[in-house]
């Protein structure tokens, strides 16, 4: 695997016959309380490093997925558009920046449905951002919340559920990682690399994998599938990739005492 391609809100990286394509919609912060320790209390000031925060508050950078392949073009995740934070809604620009554009999308598949992983699949305008996206993958378990969001109607002739196993994309398998939210999703690509959502939301979480995220709809469930999932994506010797994790979102772990480190991509 290496890096092809590099930009500001842009990193390709060559996966086997596929591309992987690291496209960022923005960021923002978060209030410091977001992460919570294993008593559910939020973290105490002297457990966070000065570089962990940004103006007293929390990181907070939203990426997205773009796998090209011979068979067709997948968007793991669409952004939050402009249905949240200020900073955030440049997935345009991320595509432009990697020589690619919303009308190549030809399947789209979310990790979960939460505001900024969902919002960028409609435009400013109320319609369809990717028309050529024949189907919009979604977990069984989060059709209901997906179907219950009015900016969502004009997306729903093109739903199907998702489940665990299920390829939406030759050489990419979905894995189930619930927790955060009941049908959280990460993606395996060609067995070498897992694109997770919001498996990680912060980098203490790796040297703390119990810490969990203020957010999360289970917080015994998403710390167990954290703690599984690192494990295994360290024991398989797979990339990771996700939608908070520092610049350029992708990189590979290495143990560190008895938890974890990240340790970027870079050209």
């Amino acid at each position: 695997m290496r890096v092809v391609r590099e930009t500001a809100l842009s990193l390709t990286l060559e996966v086997s016959d596929l591309s992987v394509t690291m496209l960022k919609d923005g960021e923002t912060t978060m209030p410091a309380d977001c992460l919570r320790g294993p008593e559910g209390a939020a973290l105490a000031p002297e457990d966070l490093a000065p570089e962990d925060m940004s103006g007293g508050r929390l990181p907070l950078p939203v990426r997205a997925f773009l796998v090209r392949g011979p068979s067709g073009c997948l968007l793991i995740d669409t952004g939050a558009g402009r249905a949240w934070h200020k900073g955030l809604g440049r997935l345009g620009e991320a595509l432009a920046e990697a020589g690619s554009g919303p009308q190549e999308v030809t399947v789209v598949a979310l990790t979960h449905t939460h505001i900024d992983h969902l919002s960028g699949l409609v435009d400013a305008d109320g319609g369809l951002a990717f028309p050529n996206a024949g189907r919009v993958l979604v977990a069984t378990e989060e059709l209901m919340a997906f179907r219950a969001e009015p900016r969502m109607i004009p997306v729903l002739p093109r739903l199907v559920p998702l489940e665990q196993g299920d390829g939406p994309l030759p050489g990419v398998v979905a894995v189930n990682a619930p927790g955060h939210s009941p049908g959280h999703m990460a993606f395996l690509v060609e067995g070498r690399l897992l694109i997770w959502g919001d498996l990680v939301h912060h980098p203490v979480q790796f040297a703390r994998p119990e810490v969990t995220w203020k957010f999360d709809e289970d917080v015994s469930q998403a710390r167990s599938t954290r703690a599984a999932l690192l494990g295994r994506a360290l024991a398989e010797g797979w990339l990771v990739a996700g939608a908070h994790l520092p610049h350029p979102g992708i990189g590979r772990l290495e143990r560190e005492g008895g938890a974890y480190a990240f340790h970027p991509v870079q050209r």
